[in-house]
């Protein structure tokens, strides 16, 4: 059985078609910047990710702009994946940062890059990556997008941003080609 099929037995409902867009992509490794409506799943396209990274033993970094989300998501994550699967990396919390699937605040992540990396990392997910327009918090998103390695697959989100087209136009000159899902 391919990844997706699995993928998609762990779900009671078909997928929506943005989704399965995405998620092909992601497949072909391509790097993907998704824009729906809150509520319509998108994490779901970012689950694909990180079942994709655990299905190749590679590694995956789930970026979110504020400390309560990513506190948010590792309770999902580890509840979905598994504590020995998931770790968290914010200003004052470190737990398990060997794990396969890390979520941690942008300004972490940017710190990385500038550092020794993430070994055997393969896919970053923006989560909420409309705030590169934010004017005090932008500039880490745009480092993020600028210095990870151009064999990652970035997995954007955002369910406000509106020019999703020129951002990917963006990302595809100073990363690598990033497909637009709107």
């Amino acid at each position: 059985m391919e990844i997706l099929e699995r993928f998609q037995a762990r779900y009671p409902f078909p997928l929506d078609d943005f989704q399965l867009e995405a998620i092909r992509a992601i497949e072909g490794g391509q790097s993907v910047i998704v824009s729906a409506p809150t509520g319509a799943g998108k994490t779901l396209v970012a689950e694909f990710a990180i079942h994709a990274a655990l299905a190749s033993g590679t590694r995956l970094a789930y970026t979110t702009p504020l400390k309560a989300l990513s506190n948010q998501k590792f309770a999902d994550f580890t509840r979905a994946f598994g504590a020995d699967t998931v770790g968290i990396l914010t200003g004052d919390v470190k737990v398990n940062p060997r794990a396969r699937v890390l979520v941690m605040t942008t300004e972490i992540l940017r710190n990385a890059l500038y550092g020794s990396g993430l070994d055997d990392l393969r896919y970053i997910v923006l989560d909420e990556c409309h705030y590169m327009g934010d004017e005090g918090r932008g500039t880490v998103w745009e480092e993020i997008i600028v210095n990870a390695p151009k064999d990652v697959a970035l997995v954007a989100l955002s369910a406000t941003v509106r020019n999703v087209t020129e951002i990917a136009d963006w990302i595809s000159i100073v990363h690598r080609p990033i497909v637009p899902i709107i």
